[in-house]
């Protein structure tokens, strides 16, 4: 006689391996990230294209942001003259997985796509006389995370290591859109933007904050100079 009582769940099921015995069924199968892999020993080999700190007599926010971002010593190996400045590319976005920091080690297709749609932001490595006293008379110095316009600069190789080509933009002063740097500078009370213009002009410019809240327009001395470091 068939049962006519409802069936309210399904047998549990037995519980088996598709490994074989032969595979070593039940064994810990060890995952590697072999993208993460790849990256650390790049990050290694562009480490030992790079100076100790304090070697290159580097301005103090270049120095810093150098070792931060694993800028080579191919790439501050030349200085831009007139109004051109040098950019060193980094990742869009701070505190991505290892494989795409320190000197664009790896970059997929989509933050690729993002650069060329966007423009690039990387640091202000090298800047030409005409162009640093423009970029200071706006608050801007060397070793500033900068984002620069579309499609303005053009690449320029700078280092090779193992299958990895890094490069550093070149491009003009006026093609700069914006320093997240300043802005740091700005939110933390360091330095503000003031009119330092009389009753019948403006003349509005970057200011530094002293500790008493007055505001020094004072001339800012150039970052080349090494004994004011």
């Amino acid at each position: 006689m068939r049962d006519s009582r409802p069936i309210y769940s399904f047998p549990e099921p037995e519980k088996t391996t598709a490994w074989g015995t032969s595979n070593g069924g039940g064994a810990k199968i060890d995952l590697v990230d072999h993208e993460l892999e790849k990256a650390k020993k790049r990050t290694e080999l562009i480490r030992a294209h790079m100076s100790p700190p304090g070697a290159l007599r580097l301005p103090p926010l270049l120095e810093k942001h150098r070792l931060k971002y694993g800028i080579t010593d191919g790439a501050l190996a030349s200085q831009a003259l007139f109004d051109r400045i040098h950019v060193f590319p980094i990742d869009g976005a701070e505190g991505d997985r290892i494989e795409k920091t320190s000197g664009g080690i790896f970059k997929p297709a989509i933050t690729k796509l993002k650069d060329k749609q966007e423009g690039n932001r990387g640091v202000l490595i090298s800047a030409g006389l005409t162009a640093m006293d423009r970029l200071m008379s706006h608050g801007v110095q060397l070793g500033d995370v900068v984002v620069t316009n579309k499609n303005v600069p053009f690449a320029r190789r700078c280092e090779e290591i193992s299958d990895q080509v890094l490069h550093y933009l070149v491009m003009r002063d006026g093609d700069l859109a914006s320093s997240e740097t300043l802005m740091e500078r700005i939110r933390a009370g360091e330095q503000c933007i003031t009119d330092a213009g009389d009753d019948g002009s403006y003349q509005h410019q970057v200011a530094a904050i002293r500790e008493d809240g007055t505001l020094d327009v004072s001339k800012k001395q150039s970052v080349y100079l090494n004994d004011t470091w």
